[in-house]
Protein backbone atom coordinates (compact mmCIF):
# COMPACT_ATOMS: atom_id res chain seq x y z
CA UNK A 1 0.00 0.00 0.00
CA UNK A 2 2.81 2.43 0.79
CA UNK A 3 3.99 4.45 -2.18
CA UNK A 4 7.24 6.36 -2.04
CA UNK A 5 6.40 10.04 -2.24
CA UNK A 6 8.44 13.10 -1.49
CA UNK A 7 6.51 14.73 1.34
CA UNK A 8 8.78 17.77 1.36
CA UNK A 9 7.96 18.36 -2.32
CA UNK A 10 4.24 18.16 -1.54
CA UNK A 11 4.60 20.69 1.28
CA UNK A 12 6.58 22.97 -1.03
CA UNK A 13 3.88 22.67 -3.70
CA UNK A 14 1.22 23.63 -1.11
CA UNK A 15 3.34 26.59 -0.01
CA UNK A 16 3.94 27.70 -3.61
CA UNK A 17 0.19 27.76 -4.33
CA UNK A 18 -0.57 29.88 -1.27
CA UNK A 19 -0.73 33.67 -1.22
CA UNK A 20 0.01 33.68 2.53
CA UNK A 21 2.57 31.73 4.57
CA UNK A 22 1.32 28.33 5.70
CA UNK A 23 2.29 26.30 8.76
CA UNK A 24 3.15 22.93 7.23
CA UNK A 25 2.54 20.40 8.46
CA UNK A 26 -0.24 21.83 10.63
CA UNK A 27 -0.14 20.97 14.33
CA UNK A 28 -3.27 18.78 14.11
CA UNK A 29 -1.56 16.68 11.41
CA UNK A 30 1.53 16.29 13.59
CA UNK A 31 -0.46 15.59 16.78
CA UNK A 32 -2.24 12.68 15.11
CA UNK A 33 1.06 11.38 13.64
CA UNK A 34 -0.39 11.55 10.13
CA UNK A 35 1.77 10.44 7.23
CA UNK A 36 1.06 11.09 3.55
CA UNK A 37 1.74 7.78 1.84
CA UNK A 38 0.23 8.13 -1.65
CA UNK A 39 -0.51 11.18 -3.77
CA UNK A 40 -1.81 10.92 -7.32
CA UNK A 41 -1.66 14.30 -9.03
CA UNK A 42 -3.59 13.08 -12.09
CA UNK A 43 -6.36 11.43 -10.05
CA UNK A 44 -6.30 14.29 -7.52
CA UNK A 45 -6.22 11.84 -4.63
CA UNK A 46 -4.28 11.42 -1.42
CA UNK A 47 -3.91 8.62 1.12
CA UNK A 48 -2.87 9.40 4.68
CA UNK A 49 -1.87 6.72 7.21
CA UNK A 50 -2.64 7.39 10.86
CA UNK A 51 -1.60 5.15 13.78
CA UNK A 52 -4.37 4.49 16.27
CA UNK A 53 -3.98 5.59 19.88
CA UNK A 54 -5.68 4.39 23.07
CA UNK A 55 -6.12 8.11 23.89
CA UNK A 56 -8.67 8.36 21.08
CA UNK A 57 -11.07 5.70 22.37
CA UNK A 58 -14.61 6.36 23.56
CA UNK A 59 -16.16 4.43 26.50
CA UNK A 60 -16.94 1.52 24.15
CA UNK A 61 -13.27 1.03 23.29
CA UNK A 62 -13.66 2.30 19.73
CA UNK A 63 -12.25 5.41 18.06
CA UNK A 64 -14.26 8.50 18.97
CA UNK A 65 -16.24 9.82 15.99
CA UNK A 66 -14.90 13.36 16.27
CA UNK A 67 -11.36 12.07 15.96
CA UNK A 68 -12.34 10.10 12.86
CA UNK A 69 -13.65 13.40 11.47
CA UNK A 70 -10.33 15.04 12.42
CA UNK A 71 -8.49 12.30 10.49
CA UNK A 72 -10.71 13.01 7.48
CA UNK A 73 -10.06 16.76 7.73
CA UNK A 74 -6.30 16.10 8.10
CA UNK A 75 -6.40 14.31 4.74
CA UNK A 76 -8.72 16.57 2.78
CA UNK A 77 -6.84 19.67 3.98
CA UNK A 78 -3.51 18.80 2.36
CA UNK A 79 -5.20 17.43 -0.76
CA UNK A 80 -7.28 20.57 -1.13
CA UNK A 81 -4.14 22.72 -1.03
CA UNK A 82 -2.51 20.54 -3.67
CA UNK A 83 -5.43 20.74 -6.13
CA UNK A 84 -6.86 24.24 -5.63
CA UNK A 85 -6.17 27.75 -4.31
CA UNK A 86 -6.49 28.49 -0.57
CA UNK A 87 -9.74 27.02 0.77
CA UNK A 88 -11.47 25.94 3.96
CA UNK A 89 -13.76 23.13 5.05
CA UNK A 90 -17.43 24.04 4.76
CA UNK A 91 -19.03 20.70 5.66
CA UNK A 92 -18.23 17.08 6.38
CA UNK A 93 -21.00 14.51 6.03
CA UNK A 94 -19.95 11.10 7.31
CA UNK A 95 -21.62 7.71 7.39
CA UNK A 96 -20.12 5.49 10.08
CA UNK A 97 -20.20 1.91 8.80
CA UNK A 98 -18.00 -0.07 11.19
CA UNK A 99 -16.30 0.79 14.49
CA UNK A 100 -12.55 1.47 14.45
CA UNK A 101 -10.69 -0.52 17.13
CA UNK A 102 -7.04 -0.66 18.14
CA UNK A 103 -6.78 -4.05 16.44
CA UNK A 104 -6.37 -2.22 13.14
CA UNK A 105 -3.23 -0.41 14.41
CA UNK A 106 -3.59 2.22 11.64
CA UNK A 107 -6.33 3.80 9.61
CA UNK A 108 -5.88 4.84 6.00
CA UNK A 109 -7.82 7.87 4.89
CA UNK A 110 -8.42 7.94 1.12
CA UNK A 111 -9.55 11.29 -0.29
CA UNK A 112 -10.31 12.23 -3.89
CA UNK A 113 -11.50 15.47 -5.47
CA UNK A 114 -14.65 14.63 -7.42
CA UNK A 115 -15.88 18.10 -8.33
CA UNK A 116 -14.45 21.61 -8.64
CA UNK A 117 -17.23 24.05 -9.44
CA UNK A 118 -16.52 27.78 -9.20
CA UNK A 119 -15.56 28.31 -5.52
CA UNK A 120 -16.70 24.88 -4.31
CA UNK A 121 -14.62 21.71 -4.02
CA UNK A 122 -16.26 18.34 -3.32
CA UNK A 123 -14.27 15.36 -2.03
CA UNK A 124 -15.15 11.71 -1.51
CA UNK A 125 -13.37 10.18 1.45
CA UNK A 126 -13.20 6.73 2.99
CA UNK A 127 -11.49 5.56 6.15
CA UNK A 128 -10.16 2.02 5.78
CA UNK A 129 -7.93 -0.56 7.40
CA UNK A 130 -4.80 -1.90 5.69
CA UNK A 131 -6.86 -4.56 3.89
CA UNK A 132 -9.31 -2.05 2.45
CA UNK A 133 -12.20 -2.74 4.83
CA UNK A 134 -14.20 0.49 5.03
CA UNK A 135 -15.03 2.08 8.40
CA UNK A 136 -16.56 5.32 7.14
CA UNK A 137 -17.50 7.13 3.96
CA UNK A 138 -17.65 10.91 3.78
CA UNK A 139 -18.48 13.78 1.49
CA UNK A 140 -16.48 16.91 2.24
CA UNK A 141 -17.23 20.31 0.75
CA UNK A 142 -14.64 23.10 0.84
CA UNK A 143 -15.00 26.70 -0.27
CA UNK A 144 -12.20 28.50 -2.08
CA UNK A 145 -11.33 31.75 -0.29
Amino acid sequence: MKDIIKVEALYQKMQDKSTTPLVLPPSSFTMMHCEMIAYDEKEMSLVVQIPLSPLWLNPYGTMQGGLIEAAIDNTVGPLSLLVAPMNMTRSIETKFIKAVTLESEHIYVHAKLIEHRKKRLTFEVSVQDKDGEIFTKSKVVNFIL
